[in-house]
């Protein structure tokens, strides 16, 4: 019973979080395949994405 009471305000919430996170995130993944002129997105373009986001992950951030 509390399960449903609990969790539809959060899941809108919590929805339109991730799909801001997602559309900015695949901004920038898109926005450093064109500027390298890459035709596809490649793990490093997914690598920088993150680390525009605030997201990096450890052994590759030098790399960045």
């Amino acid at each position: 019973m509390w399960r449903k009471a609990y969790q539809w305000p959060y899941l809108r919430r919590d929805t339109k979080v991730l799909k801001i996170f997602l559309d900015d995130f695949m901004r920038d993944a898109i926005k450093y395949t064109k500027d390298t002129r890459w035709k596809t997105i490649t793990a490093m373009g997914v690598i920088y994405a993150l680390k525009c986001q605030g997201c990096t992950i450890i052994h590759y951030v030098d790399l960045v």
